[in-house]
């Protein structure tokens, strides 16, 4: 895959599912590279876009694929970077088990990022720990200063079994339907470890 690349989201995409019906997956993605959800180390991405509109967002996206029913009402997902909320850039996470549930945090240099001229990036790590397996998730700060956005114990369950696969990849969206714009962004040092065996 390519180290740096830009992409664009048409209005009215998003990745989104919220009872009792509510499921969208329209947001367009770039895949960086796609294994066994239990050889899953790392992923890191660096990111910017201009920020205009309420829900603007760009980040990383993990797909996880059941092997018995890859089908969009089994699809499970987390994807973490900027959305644009209440005016303000914020640090967000996404996850979906059944349905999803979503966190925001202030994002540091606000002003910068919302404009595009300071790269944010977010990192996924794998942790192993006496109590179990989860994801973290980070925001990279400057000089590498990881700051926790939320722990992800979930895909170490279910989604870790026989035959899943997780699927890393690069995602922007606007779900704003009201605008004929498309939200740009340009994504570098975009990368993932596996396990080797």
């Amino acid at each position: 895959m390519e180290t740096t690349f830009r992409f664009s989201a048409d209005a009215n995409t998003d990745i989104w599912k919220k009872p009792p019906s509510h499921n969208v997956f329209t947001a367009p993605f770039r895949t960086h590279s796609r294994n066994s959800t239990t050889k899953f180390l790392s992923a890191t991405l660096s990111f910017t876009a201009t920020y205009t509109l309420q829900f603007d967002q760009a980040g990383i996206l993990l797909v996880f694929h059941n092997p018995e029913s890859d089908t969009p009402a089994t699809r499970k997902w987390i994807k973490a970077g900027i959305e644009l909320f209440d005016g303000a850039p914020r640090l967000s996470t996404v996850c979906c088990d059944a349905w999803a549930d979503w966190s925001v945090a202030p994002a540091p240099c606000a002003d910068d990022i919302r404009s595009g001229r300071k790269s944010v990036t977010i990192s996924v790590e794998r942790e192993d720990g006496a109590s179990g397996t989860s994801l973290w998730i980070h925001h990279v700060g400057d000089g590498g200063k990881k700051t926790p956005m939320r722990e992800i114990c979930w895909p170490f369950g279910e989604a870790a079994g026989e035959g899943w696969e997780l699927e890393v990849a690069a995602a922007v969206a606007r779900p704003a339907k009201d605008t004929a714009d498309k939200l740009e962004a340009g994504f570098d040092n975009f990368v993932v470890k596996w396990k080797d065996n």
